[in-house]
């Protein structure tokens, strides 16, 4: 079985996802605990304000996620 060597570039890739990953998930958690707080007053919109922006930032973690999933893309001919 051939080892494969990742790329410097994959590499770089994967530190990043791995920030973006981290950062929309911060988001997301800042925003569930800020639709905790408008729950916890009876804020109705501020509440569905904070679920959508927390639900499309679990999104861009998850996908983020995802990207380091698949394989690296291959250069080169056959």
């Amino acid at each position: 079985m051939k080892a494969t060597i990742p790329s410097p570039d994959r590499i770089a890739m994967d530190g990043l996802s791995f920030d973006a990953i981290g950062e929309a998930a911060g988001l997301a958690a800042a925003y569930a605990d800020m639709a905790a707080r408008f729950a916890s007053v009876n804020d109705a919109r501020g509440v569905n304000y904070a679920l959508r922006c927390a639900s499309a930032a679990m999104l861009t973690a998850t996908q983020a996620a995802e990207m380091l999933q698949r394989p690296a893309p291959r250069r080169g001919g056959a």
